[in-house]
């Protein structure tokens, strides 16, 4: 169902204080903008599958800022999305944590369109986007990045653990959303669990958990 920007922002504000986030007052015109363009560019470009304006808000907007449970944000603080198809969750926490430094990376061009234009139109600063795999983006001579958070939502891991630890700072973590928890033999190369957060997202719309993995001190 069609919202107007003010039942978006009330309903916005409504479900993230249902999981006990907060909305800044600055960011509820980014997301109003966001569920517009989203709508709009979905239409060409395969972003969701979801229509509807409050499913949106719960399932990628709020469900992205739950990541806030586990991600300490500091002023320098760097964070890298895998797999960040139409922005989830960098953008969401992103607009909550203004000073939050960005990568996404898209290896699909017409989604880092997509990602590149948001950025631009809403003027974020330090967020970038990268239209590369993570195992190309690890062996691109001469550069390495590291992050202190990389977070992974509706993306397959495959055998990419790692290359995720390979990106991250000492002391890093990976936040990996899931539907549940992980399974008993999953693991993430030399990563270690070390917290799972479960939550239930507003208005019935799920359960959710996010499992985090640190780089060890050495």
């Amino acid at each position: 169902m069609e919202q107007d920007p003010i039942q978006i922002a009330e309903f916005l504000c409504q479900s993230a204080a249902d999981i006990s986030i907060s909305i800044p007052d600055g960011s509820i015109p980014r997301f109003c903008r966001y569920v517009s363009e989203l709508k709009k560019w979905n239409k060409v470009i395969n972003l969701t599958s979801i229509q509807d304006d409050r499913e949106i808000i719960v399932k990628h907007f709020v469900d992205s800022l739950a990541g806030l449970k586990v991600i300490e944000i500091k002023k320098e603080t760097e964070l890298l999305d895998v797999g960040a198809g139409g922005g989830f969750p960098a953008l969401p926490l992103k607009f909550v944590q203004p000073d939050l430094s960005v990568e996404l990376l898209e290896p699909s061009e017409k989604k880092g369109s997509f990602l590149r234009y948001m950025i631009g139109s809403l003027g974020l600063e330090h967020t970038t986007v990268a239209t590369i795999k993570l195992e190309n983006y690890m062996n691109r001579p001469g550069i390495q990045r590291l992050f202190d958070y990389i977070v992974v939502r509706a993306f397959k891991l495959d055998n990419l653990g790692p290359a995720l630890g390979q990106s991250l700072k000492e002391g890093g973590k990976v936040v990996l959303y899931r539907a549940s928890k992980v399974e008993r033999h999953f693991k993430l190369d030399s990563l270690a669990l070390v917290k799972e957060v479960e939550y239930e997202l507003p208005s019935g719309y799920g359960h959710r958990t996010l499992s985090v993995f640190s780089k060890q001190i050495k």
